[in-house]
This record gives structure tokens, C-alpha cells and sequence, in this order.
């Protein structure tokens, strides 16, 4: 098609005059990145002369624009215990989305990788201790409302969307903006700390969540980075919410596999995957009651499960090594009406809502998640057996559907990340919220990666396997050679514990 009307090309120095206005005119007022280095509050860390510490200041939001108001995130740089360290350092931040990585630095005398290198630990933006922090207890207490009062102690979902209605009345008084709030984000805070501390190479470090942060700085951000170790990978295409039901029910069919070919397991738990499907029917007909201690103040609670509240016992369980482990002889005593036996079980998965910077996970979910997801795969997820229809998991409380702000990202945030650079996925063998299946399909787009398969261990075995710092430092002295795999492919002993008499 002919134009009826044209523009003049600029020449070089034309166009050079033109990106000069450019980039006058579009950062004109935009504050610039910075470093503020300054001890951080003693509930943190105590000050140590093995330990840096400061703030990245960045922009809330980046994306599309660059806004005018700043964030400050805490970060640590905690110095080798080598007299000669090796120049690229390891950055680490923690999982969630909403965990801490700063409370790191008080274990620093117990961390194996600080022989040879130093570790940076930064606070992802609105975690505990980020300015702002996306902290909510209106939205912790409406967590725990239903405790002792609720069917499996669930939120009174009215109470759930109040506080959600208070806490975002409470970020806009602040003028916090909620778009800001994104792993892309994140990852260009993380590139913007390697800049402002000219560091030319370093390795980067994450768990769960924040594993899906290091694909995405990995994406976005390569530059500098030698090598990366993802423990218990989150690919950025997993649909979490819709498939977690099914996934944590695979982990279990498995776990119920080992009681069928173990000789002690057998004898002492015969037939246990029947009696366990026998067990959810009668809960759901009529729920049991279950004593335990409240997580927050150990104060006597009771709560009634169904079979879903059951089941909920049992993620908890395959959530850590021990807890499969003793998960056996547990659901055994339970099948034979002894269901008191779930208590501990039940403490850690009521627990495990509270803690976290609620208001960040909550934005990261609404964000990058929910907006790929189904709700009503969420609702009524497939693949479940009867007695477990009612069983529902979602990284936060459905009501966000409605009730929080939901983002329009990019569909990039939902494709698999492709590198050739050097990468180390650890993966457990019975891993109900990172299955072995997405470990294994980010491989097949990382040419440049070792899958390490921990039996028997379930979520983040690099922080509990005995191979654990062996391994991750062989990797970092020659990120292209595999580590020699040693014990990691022995499954320990169900029950040693229980057998011995402990």
C-alpha cells in the first residue's frame, strides 16, 4: 500500500539528537536507583563485622512506565569465611511469595556455602522487612477465623473479604500500587542490585517460589549470572491452583506404593490404601473430632474434619521428609479410629497460613497466577477420587478472585523460560507442591542443566539432605560437570524412627 504522506529519515547525528531529547523527556523526574547503605533493624541481625548491609532503592513499578514512588529493600551481604573467597558471590532470596530471606544471616555460622564465597540475601519487595511491606493482620486473623468453629477450621469466607476490603483501603491510603508487585519486578530489582554493586558474576539461588523469580531473572536479566540453582522448580506456565489437588494425591498414591512393597509396612499397615479411602467416607459422613494446641497461642482448640480436612492432615504430612515418614503408622492408627494421631499434622497445616507477607503473596497470585488459570478447575478440580470431591487447594484464598485486584500480564509470564546457561534443579521424590514433573519439563529447556531426584525426600531437599552442600558446591567449582550423585538416590528408611522405639 502507497502512503499519502511521508517523513524525512534523520541522519546519524539527527537520530543521536533524537534519543538525547528521548531520554531526557521520558526520565525527566524519574528517581534513579540507588544503594543506601545502612545497618538494618536489630530484629533482623545484629550487627557483625562478617556482615554488609543496606537498601536497594528502586521504583514500585517499572512496567509499562516507571512511577515516581520509590521501595526500599533490605538486603545483606554476609562475607565468606575464606581468607581468598572466590570472586562471584551467591544472591539467595527465600520462597512463599511473601517469605523472608533476611533471617538467613543468623544461621550464616552453619552455612556450608560461605567456606568458599560470599552470599547476598535480599528482601523481595513487599516482604517483612521491604519498605513498604505487604503485611496484613486483618487478613491473618481472617485466615485463622474458622479454627475450632469452621468444618476443617476454614475462614468464614464473609470474614476473609472484609479484611481484604480493609487491607486494600489501607494500601491505597499509603499509595501503594499493587501492579508493582510482580515477579518481573522483582527480577529487575535483583539485576539492579547486581549493577549498583558492580559485581561482574554471580550466582544466583532460589527455593519454591523464588524459583520461578530466578527463571524469570534468568530470562529477562542474564547478564552476569555464571550459574543458578532452583530447589524445587515453579516453571512459569505450572498452573499451581488447578492441578495442586491432583499432584499432592500422586505424592500420596506413591507414598502408599512404598507401605505395598515394604515387609515391615505390610505387617503394620496392612491394606492401607483401602482403609484410608475407608476412613475420608466416614469422615465425610460424620466428621471427627481432633484436639490440638492453636499454632499461635497454644491455647486447647478442637476442630472437626471431613475427608478433605483429612486430606489436608496428610499435606501437611508429605510437606517434609519426616512428616512421610511417620505418615504411615499415623494414618494406620487413624483408620483404626485412633484420629488424634493427625494433631501435629493438623497444627502445621493450620499454621502454615499464617506468617507470611499475606498482602504480597495475595498481589503476586492476582497478578501472574489466577489471571491463567480456570476458577472453575480451581472450584472443582479432576482426577479426584469420590471421597475427595470436596478437596480444594489454592496458593490463597479463592474470595481474591473477587476481592483483590487482579493484573492483565503479559502472556510471556505464562511460557516456559529457555537458557543455555549452567542451572542445578534439585527435585524430592514425594514433593506434592513442586512435583518431579515440572523439575523434569524445565530441564528439557535448559541445555546447560543437572536434575538432581532426592528418594524420599519432598519439598527443598537442598535445605535437609545430608548430600545437600556437597553437591551444590561441586556444582559452583564447575557449574558444566554434573555432581556425582552419592547417596541421593537411596531412599531412607520409612519408619527408623518408630522402629527403633522413639
Amino acid at each position: 500500500m502507497t502512503s499519502h504522506y511521508s517523513i524525512s529519515r534523520p541522519g546519524r547525528v539527527g537520530r543521536n539528537l533524537l534519543l538525547v531529547f528521548l531520554t531526557a523527556v521520558l526520565g525527566a523526574g524519574t528517581p534513579a536507583a540507588r544503594i543506601e547503605w545502612s545497618d538494618l533493624p536489630a530484629a533482623v541481625v545484629d550487627k557483625a563485622p562478617d556482615l554488609r548491609m543496606g537498601y536497594l532503592v528502586v521504583p514500585e513499578r517499572r512496567f509499562p512506565t516507571p512511577g515516581q514512588r520509590m521501595v526500599r529493600l533490605p538486603f545483606i551481604i554476609m562475607k565468606s569465611r575464606s581468607a581468598s573467597p572466590r570472586a562471584d558471590p551467591i544472591l539467595f532470596t527465600a520462597g512463599g511469595p511473601g517469605g523472608s530471606s533476611l533471617g538467613a544471616a543468623r544461621n550464616r555460622q552453619r552455612n556450608p556455602l560461605l567456606d568458599e564465597r560470599d552470599m547476598i540475601l535480599i528482601e523481595q519487595r513487599g516482604t517483612h522487612w521491604a519498605e513498604p511491606a505487604l503485611l496484613s493482620p486483618a487478613i491473618d486473623a481472617a485466615l485463622r477465623s474458622g479454627w475450632g468453629r469452621q468444618l476443617n477450621g476454614d475462614p468464614d469466607p464473609a470474614a476473609v473479604r472484609q479484611a481484604m476490603a480493609s487491607t486494600l483501603r489501607q494500601y491505597r491510603s499509603q499509595g501503594i500500587d499493587l501492579a508493582g508487585y510482580t515477579t518481573r519486578e522483582s527480577a529487575a530489582d535483583i539485576a539492579e542490585l547486581r549493577r549498583l554493586l558492580a559485581i561482574p558474576s554471580w550466582n544466583l539461588y532460589g527455593v519454591s517460589y523464588s524459583t520461578k523469580l530466578m527463571l524469570t531473572v534468568l530470562r529477562d536479566h542474564p547478564e552476569g549470572i555464571r550459574s543458578v540453582i532452583l530447589d524445587s522448580v515453579m516453571p512459569l506456565e505450572a498452573d499451581w491452583d488447578e492441578s495442586a489437588p491432583a499432584n499432592i494425591l500422586a505424592v500420596l498414591e506413591r507414598v502408599l506404593q512404598v507401605c505395598t512393597e515394604d515387609a515391615f509396612l505390610r505387617e503394620h499397615c496392612p491394606d492401607l490404601r483401602n482403609r484410608f479411602l475407608g476412613l475420608l467416607t466416614k469422615a465425610n459422613r460424620h466428621p471427627v473430632q481432633v484436639a490440638i494446641k492453636n499454632p499461635m497461642d497454644g491455647a486447647p482448640l478442637t476442630v472437626r474434619l471431613d475427608g478433605a480436612g483429612v486430606m489436608n492432615c496428610v499435606y501437611a504430612a508429605l510437606e517434609t521428609a519426616g512428616g512421610i515418614r511417620r505418615l504411615p503408622l499415623v494414618l494406620d492408627a487413624a483408620c483404626r479410629g485412633e484420629t488424634q494421631a493427625l494433631a501435629p499434622f493438623l497444627e502445621e497445616y493450620l499454621g502454615s497460613t499464617q506468617g507470611s507477607a499475606i498482602g504480597m503473596r495475595l498481589a503476586i497470585w492476582c497478578n501472574e497466577e489466577f489471571p491463567f488459570e480456570r476458577p472453575d478447575r480451581m472450584r472443582h478440580p479432576s482426577g479426584l477420587p469420590p471421597e475427595l470431591k470436596a478437596f480444594v487447594q489454592t496458593a490463597v484464598h479463592p474470595a481474591a478472585l473477587t476481592g483483590w485486584p487482579q493484573g492483565r500480564p503479559d502472556l510471556a509470564e505464562n511460557r516456559p523460560v529457555s537458557s543455555s546457561l549452567p542451572v542445578l534443579i534439585a527435585a524430592g521424590e514425594f514433593d506434592p507442591d513442586t512435583p518431579i514433573a515440572w523439575a523434569r519439563s524445565t530441564s528439557t529447556r535448559l541445555p546447560g542443566a543437572h536434575l538432581i531426584t532426592f528418594a524420599g525426600m519432598s519439598h527443598v531437599p537442598l535445605f535437609s539432605h545430608p548430600e545437600a552442600a556437597r553437591i551444590m558446591k561441586a556444582f559452583l567449582a564447575d557449574p558444566a560437570r554434573r555432581p556425582e550423585p552419592g547417596t541421593i538416590g537411596t531412599r531412607p528408611s520409612f519408619l527408623h524412627a518408630l522402629e527403633a522405639g522413639k
